[in-house]
């Protein structure tokens, strides 16, 4: 599914308009710094949970050491946070049926 028939799917649902699901969607994911509430949540170091669908939050790799495959030279990696969601135990168990 795409975002678009996302829109157009929540429109039909909740009988809001197309552009008034686009604006909440779009608050809520937007990448941009500062734009989507659930990217700058994340960005705080905070968690984003959405009872009865999941918990999003981020995780930090540690620094290592690895392999330039082109040169064959070692590289040092920095350590870095990153993006993970982990579904509800109601949201798995709905998929699973």
């Amino acid at each position: 599914m795409t975002k678009t028939e996302l829109i157009r799917s929540l429109s039909e649902v909740t009988g809001l308009s197309q552009k008034d699901v686009r604006a909440v969607l779009e608050a809520l994911t937007d990448s941009r710094p500062g734009k989507g509430l659930i990217t700058s949540t994340l960005k705080q170091g905070k968690k984003v949970t959405i009872s009865g669908f999941g918990t999003f939050f981020t995780r930090e790799r540690n620094p290592r050491a690895a392999r330039n495959p082109k040169t064959g030279g070692k590289v040092k990696v920095p350590k870095r946070r990153y993006p993970a969601f982990k579904p509800a135990k109601t949201f798995k168990e709905a998929i699973k049926k």
